[in-house]
């Protein structure tokens, strides 16, 4: 990767550690809403972003600092991701702490945790509002 890549996907990825950061506890977000909260970077098409941003979230998830709460990012159908170092029952303990339920399936009903930030949130950081 050369330095102006390196410099976009460390951007990125600071976004990402963000918006993470601001979810709150018993809430959650997939891969997939992060990566669409994010503008595409310069120089890159945005159609050709929006094929990788989610597994770009995931890139960023799987080497994040330790004050994210990695544990809050779900894949799209609402259940949990193992995350390097650790299984995916650690995930769910985590969130089943924070009162977030899974149905018999394993799975998050999205529509009762997922965590929307507000347009005054997204604006304030420079970031797409997916809602609109």
């Amino acid at each position: 990767m050369d330095q102006t890549s390196t410099g976009r996907r460390q951007a990125f990825d600071t976004q990402v550690y963000e918006i993470v950061r601001a979810i709150p506890t018993g809430m959650v977000m997939s891969y997939g809403m992060i990566g669409a909260l994010i503008p595409p970077p310069l120089g890159m098409d945005g159609g050709a972003f929006e094929k990788v941003r989610a597994r770009w979230v995931g890139y960023a998830m799987s080497g994040c600092p330790d004050d994210v709460p990695w544990h809050r990012v779900v894949n799209s159908t609402g259940r949990v991701s193992a995350r390097p170092g650790y299984g995916g029952m650690k995930q769910r303990a985590l969130l089943e702490q924070e009162g977030v339920q899974f149905d018999e399936r394993g799975r998050i009903r999205l529509e009762d945790h997922r965590w929307i930030p507000s347009a005054a949130w997204l604006a304030r950081r420079g970031l797409l509002d997916a809602q609109s």
